[in-house]
């Protein structure tokens, strides 16, 4: 099981997708930030919190693979 946060470039703001529901709910407990999109694992950050983002996820030991619209097209 690859433990990654994927972020999407969704144009003003990134979609981040969460390995799991317990690196959700660490997440959402830290005071970056964020928007729920849905039930699923994912929240909604603007720009301004990506390295914030980063940062956590390094402490968390989580990998973060990064998109945006041109590679997502290619």
């Amino acid at each position: 099981m690859m433990h990654a946060i994927l972020i999407k470039n969704e144009g003003l703001m990134y979609s981040v997708s969460f390995p799991s529901r317990t690196s959700l709910i660490d997440f959402i407990e830290t005071d970056i930030q964020h928007t729920r999109s849905s039930f699923d694992h994912k929240v909604m950050i603007y720009e301004d919190q990506l390295d914030n983002l980063r940062n956590w996820a390094s402490a968390k030991n989580l990998e973060t693979l990064e998109f945006n619209h041109t590679q997502a097209s290619a």
